[in-house]
């Protein structure tokens, strides 16, 4: 959990240096265009960082043996990750209910990641008013 934090926290570092860099410049004029690829590039820095985040939780149940091989493991993280939920794969005996756990993670790094995109949004669309 941990290290899932960890790593969104970089994603969500890397956003602001982006937005920075790039959003900035285009609040002071008429870039309605800008400012929509501005946006496409948070989402992709953020989903970037939710991917890893997923990945962190899968590398952890492979090297624990949990599942039987990587492509498992990402499938089963990806469900709990973006609590769906909806999976064939199992966890060991009293392992049962862990994958809630990462949904838990999950969904506070969806809502850090919300946070962050509203206010960028927020930033963008002011200029307007």
């Amino acid at each position: 959990m941990g290290m899932t934090v960890i790593f969104h926290g970089v994603g969500i570092d890397q956003v602001h240096r982006f937005f920075r860099r790039f959003g900035r410049p285009v609040l002071r004029g008429p870039h309605r265009a800008a400012r929509t690829a501005i946006i496409i590039g948070a989402v992709a820095i953020l989903l970037v960082s939710h991917f890893f985040g997923a990945v962190v939780w899968a590398t952890f149940y492979f090297l624990t043996g949990l599942t039987g091989d990587m492509s498992h493991a990402m499938l089963y993280s990806l469900n709990f990750y973006t609590t769906t939920g909806a999976s064939d794969i199992h966890l060991g005996k009293g392992w049962i209910g862990f994958g809630n756990f990462e949904s838990m993670t999950g969904m506070l790094m969806f809502g850090w990641s919300t946070a962050v995109l509203a206010d960028i949004i927020g930033k963008l669309h002011n200029v307007d008013d």
